[in-house]
């Protein structure tokens, strides 16, 4: 059971980039899986109009985006702070002695 929890430290977690929806160029807001320049671009379009998007809910109105597109931004966008937070890199896992 040790060995179990030992392992399960040393295996990286990927880390996600943030984006704010709120202030990414539609660069940034390219960056994050499943945003092509269109649906960006809908965004920036969509907040000139209507001002901030707070919820989740409110972003599912942008044109274009769906529920299952919604659901996979959950951990990619943000709607205050930066407007681009790079990945945080990961490091290899150490190597276990006597292995």
């Amino acid at each position: 059971m040790r060995h179990m929890a030992i392992l399960a430290a040393l295996v990286p977690v990927a880390a996600l980039a943030t984006v704010n929806v709120n202030s990414a160029q539609q660069s940034d807001l390219q960056r994050t899986k499943g945003l092509d320049k269109y649906k960006a671009k809908a965004i920036i379009e969509y907040r000139a109009q209507n001002g901030p998007i707070d919820t989740f809910e409110e972003l599912s109105r942008v044109p274009g985006l769906n529920a299952e597109l919604i659901d996979q931004l959950k951990n990619e966008v943000a709607f205050s702070g930066d407007p681009f937070v790079p990945p945080v890199p990961v490091k290899p896992a150490a190597k276990v002695k006597g292995k």
